[in-house]
């Protein structure tokens, strides 16, 4: 600010000791402009002094005692925020005369946030000057300058108001820099043409001027627009100032743009509530501190059957009604509960909220006290919704996640859970139970001859036929597919077996029609009893689907009890783990590819190799296929297997940098000749022009050849022709075979290694060997011999001629990856 400011002017014009200070502690004051009455008290020269000067000048007046210091810093600091502080100051003038003087403390914000007047008065003297003309129109003319509201004197001896006077406060409101800007202008400059009501900016102006000058002042809100574009709120007191003269009228001004934006704010809350209480799925009741209704939704309207009208003010305990489901006892209101605790409160499980008008609700509710920011209590909100057909909905859902769509018996799931405590009861009692476990035999018969629906039908009828077999208490269940387990409750070995022996009596006697056909059905029964030694309920299943595995492998349409010491148990159990443990791996990728080399005995350079396969257990031990592949022919697992196989060994052969330009020979299952999924690998293998043509030979045994010679022939034919070889692996071991090499159009056969192991030292071997291959290069087949493991083995099979040789003496098995 220009020291030609009126606040400068004044400073230097004031009389009594005055000064212009920044900052509230004594440490970090700063004294900028005194004036001479400031100067001589602290002895001070004018203008010079340095700020260590002053800082000593006030030290020896006795400011910085800590105590003194401590309430000089808190009485600036409330003139800073509050705009104006009176206070006493106690310390001594230049000449160590101790003085006791009132001193007013005034923010001046127009020179910084941080700024503030000091004036300083002798007591004495300043009660002397207060009749002083001069001195009071000098106060006046400060306080008016200084004041944190915008004052101003409007004219109004015209029909439009102009300011006539204003202060530096509402020059910076309406966005001036000069109060040049301001004086002679009128409001409506600073204004809209209209305000947010609607109403004409002048007309309201000229009402308001009006009434203040009728009634003496008038108080109002007043929209105005800053001459930077922005716009501001003010609320506006109009005062008549007789001193003035007649048509003049004190105009104070204070921003209240933050609360109208703040009120706006609130409106626009008020009414999403609104909205949102309308819209709301739930119902929603609110009350007063008494209990009495205040406000419902329209859900709320509908079910307890009030209107908003009647309700008002009713009670809540007589609108919201709500019982026990199962006892119909009422219940208490859960508002009386939250607004005594202050807690939100959840309503007990079930509760039925009783309609006006006779109807009843499953409801969910919750109720919370609303209190204000001081913690008084304002009334209480609850919050329900209808649950009726929830309710339905999860039981019907409960009902159907326990129980099978079908047959509507338990499903697998409701069975193990039932299992489990049963499992549980032998644990903490003497009680025995037992566990049957189901598999119908030739259901594929009528599942594929007639369709799904006839199937399905089956297993409804053949459900109720064997529920009436069994006792009140049971629990029958289907297990999935057409599997049924059985638990019979109280019930010793000899008795489950009785009642096993009914149950497959009564699957005997059934009779299935569908159209003008008629079915007969078999089952497998396993039969294990549930004692306190079992180790779970999994373990209880696991055995009882082994005892029926083990009935239907010895001939079906029996009942196996399980013993932990049964030996056919214990085979089949050990083929039920690998067949397990054969799924992770192929899951895990533990199966591994080894190849060994099949070298020709007379040329031929293009190397050759068998791929053979390894499991590779968790703990790193390493299966031959011997253990595993047993378990994988039993439980249907070959397809499986060998597409697993052949995925890896065609993509190593369309792949140059790993095909290395050799010959790959992978071993078929008999299942995988019909299996879909193998044949398309092999198709799609050989319609990529990028295979390489000779490359490929599938190894068929003699026992699958001769099997199956129809769907072998048919297999060799659609591959033949797009360049697969084939091989005849283990020939040799039937008479018969020569029978079928006819019909076989194979490339090689590949000697049973029984024969060649001792042909060196057993003459029936070796003339097997040399028959085999003579009628072998009659028929245009080539020979590989197994088992080759010495050289005079070696020696003695070129010299019959055999093509090709494979052993430990030509190469053992090796990773498939590593260097052959």
């Amino acid at each position: 600010m220009p020291p030609t400011s009126p606040i400068f002017e004044w400073l230097e014009h004031q009389p009594d000791p005055a000064a212009i200070a920044y900052n509230a502690t004594l440490a970090d004051l700063r004294i900028e402009h005194w004036n001479a009455g400031f100067a001589r008290l602290l002895g001070l020269r004018r203008n010079d002094e340095s700020p260590d000067e002053i800082r000593s000048a006030l030290i020896k007046a006795g400011l910085f005692d800590p105590h003194r210091a401590a309430l000089f810093a808190q009485a600036n600091q409330l003139a800073l925020r509050t705009g104006h502080y009176r206070t006493r100051w106690q310390f001594r003038d230049a000449t160590g005369k101790r003085l006791s003087a009132e001193v007013d403390l005034t923010a001046l914000p127009s020179l910084g946030s941080n700024a503030y007047c000091v004036h300083i008065r002798d007591v004495s003297t300043a009660l002397e000057k207060k009749t002083e003309p001069a001195a009071i129109e000098a106060r006046f003319r400060d306080l008016f300058e200084v004041a944190t509201d915008a004052f101003g004197f409007v004219s109004i001896a015209t029909d439009t108001p102009t300011y006539i006077d204003c202060n530096t406060h509402l020059t910076r409101i309406y966005g001036a820099t000069d109060k040049k800007q301001v004086i002679g202008k009128t409001p409506l400059d600073f204004a809209p043409p209209t305000q947010p009501d609607g109403v004409s900016s002048r007309v309201r102006a000229q009402a308001v001027c009006e009434q203040a000058r009728r009634a003496g002042f008038v108080r109002f809100d007043w929209f105005s627009r800053r001459l930077d574009g922005d716009t501001v709120w003010l609320d506006v007191t109009l005062t008549v100032q007789p001193s003035w003269g007649e048509g003049v009228l004190h105009f104070s001004g204070r921003d209240i743009t933050d609360r109208k934006h703040a009120e706006q704010a609130l409106a626009q809350a008020e009414e999403l509530a609104r909205v949102t209480l309308q819209s709301i799925a739930d119902g929603v009741i609110t009350t007063d501190p008494q209990g009495r209704v205040t406000a419902l939704n329209p859900i709320a309207e509908r079910l307890t059957g009030w209107s908003y009208a009647e309700a008002l003010g009713q009670p809540v305990d007589r609108v919201f009604r709500v019982v026990h489901e199962s006892t119909r006892t009422p219940l208490a209101n859960p508002l009386q509960r939250s607004t005594g605790s202050e807690q939100p409160f959840d309503l007990a499980d079930p509760t039925v909220l009783l309609n006006r008008n006779g109807a009843e609700s499953l409801i969910e509710d919750s109720a919370a006290p609303i209190s204000m920011p001081d913690g008084t209590l304002a009334g209480a909100v609850i919050v329900f919704r209808d649950v009726t057909d929830t309710r339905r909905l999860a039981a019907e859902i409960s009902h159907q996640a326990r129980h099978d769509p079908l047959t509507g018996l338990p499903n697998r799931r409701e069975f193990e859970r039932r299992l489990e405590e049963l499992l549980e009861q032998t644990r903490c009692g003497d009680a025995v139970h037992a566990l049957c476990y189901v598999d119908l035999d030739q259901f594929k018969v009528v599942n594929d001859g007639c369709g799904h629906a006839a199937g399905d039908q089956l297993l409804a009828e053949l459900a109720s036929a064997l529920q009436q077999r069994i006792r009140r208490h049971d629990l029958l269940a289907r297990l999935g597919g057409d599997e049924f387990g059985v638990l019979l409750v109280d019930c010793p070995t000899e008795n489950a077996h009785a009642i096993a022996s009914k149950l497959l009596a009564a699957v005997a006697d059934f009779r299935f029609r569908w159209g003008e056909r008629s079915f007969v059905v078999g089952a497998s029964i396993g039969v294990v009893p549930i004692t306190a030694t079992a180790a779970s309920a999994t373990e209880l299943l696991s055995e009882a689907d082994l005892a029926c595995y083990t009935a239907k492998d010895l001939g079906r349409n029996r009942i196996h009890l399980f013993r932990p010491d049964d030996a056919d148990l214990t085979r089949r159990r050990s083929e039920m783990q690998w067949a397990r443990e054969l799924h992770e791996a192929i899951e895990e990728q533990r199966l591994q590819l080894y190849t060994q080399p099949i070298h020709a005995l007379h040329g031929d350079p293009l190397p050759w190799f068998e791929v053979l396969l390894r499991l590779r257990r968790r703990d790193g031990h390493l299966v031959m296929p011997g253990a595993f592949l047993p378990a994988a022919e039993r439980f249907g697992l070959m397809p499986l297997i060998d597409r697993y196989v052949l995925t890896r060994v065609l993509g190593r052969l369309l792949d140059p940098a790993r095909g290395n330009g050799t010959r790959l020979s992978v071993n078929l299952s008999g299942r995988s000749l019909e299996d879909a999924e193998v044949i398309g690998l092999l198709e799609t293998y050989f319609e990529n022009p990028a295979h390489p043509a000779g490359r490929l030979c599938l190894e068929l045994t003699e026992t699958t050849a001769v099997s199956h010679l129809g769907r072998t022939r048919e297999f060799i034919g659609r591959l033949r022709g797009a360049g697969c070889l084939f091989a005849l692996d283990d020939f040799g071991t039937g008479v018969s075979s020569f029978a079928y090499l006819k019909h076989l159009p194979v490339d090689f056969l590949k000697l049973d290694g029984s024969f060649v192991r001792d042909i060196t030292r057993e003459p029936i071997d070796h003339a097997m060997v040399e028959a085999i291959h003579r009628l072998s290069t009659i028929m245009g087949f080539q020979t590989i011999a197994e088992f080759v493991e010495d050289a005079a083995t070696l020696e003695l099979l070129r010299e019959i001629g055999v093509n090709y040789g494979q052993g430990f003496l030509l190469g053992r098995p090796a990773p498939i990856d590593e260097p052959g």
